[in-house]
């Protein structure tokens, strides 16, 4: 799972780079803790000025941290093209069940199409310790 998001983020990174998306990869990162600790930081402060999450959202930002590699891959992509990119996944795959973590659940594109909703805030935080693998997610 975990490979599959990293190829997917620099998959992402490849056709986003001349669209005006940031992409910052660094290789050779043994300690990535400060910057999840600034991002948390950046989004618990964006949360306590706006508990209710309500506003206009003009960014996904993604920080990915794959141990084996000693990658750090921070990508902020802006809405219009996460809304598009969506758009058209789900015009071109039909719907199928996913496999997470050895279960298979109905995932459905269509109801991130609405993620702006959400308003600021965090959107997605795993750490796996076993793998060495950190991934945060959040609006702006």
């Amino acid at each position: 799972m975990v490979k599959r998001i990293l190829f997917m983020l620099v998959l992402l990174i490849v056709v986003l780079f001349g669209s005006g998306c940031f992409v910052s990869i660094k290789q050779d990162v043994d300690f990535p803790a400060g910057r999840f600790a600034a991002a948390r930081e950046k989004i618990s402060t964006s949360e306590r000025h706006n508990p209710d999450r309500v506003g206009r959202v003009t960014k996904m930002q993604t920080l990915v941290y794959d141990g084996k590699s000693r990658e750090l891959v921070q990508v902020a992509v802006p809405m219009w093209l996460v809304r598009m990119a969506l758009k058209h996944e789900g015009e071109s795959q039909p719907r199928q069940s996913q496999d997470v973590v050895g279960r298979y659940i109905d995932f459905d594109l269509d109801h991130l199409g609405n993620i702006s909703r959400l308003g600021p805030g965090l959107l997605v935080e795993v750490e796996d310790t076993e793998e060495n693998t950190h991934v945060l997610i959040w609006l702006e």
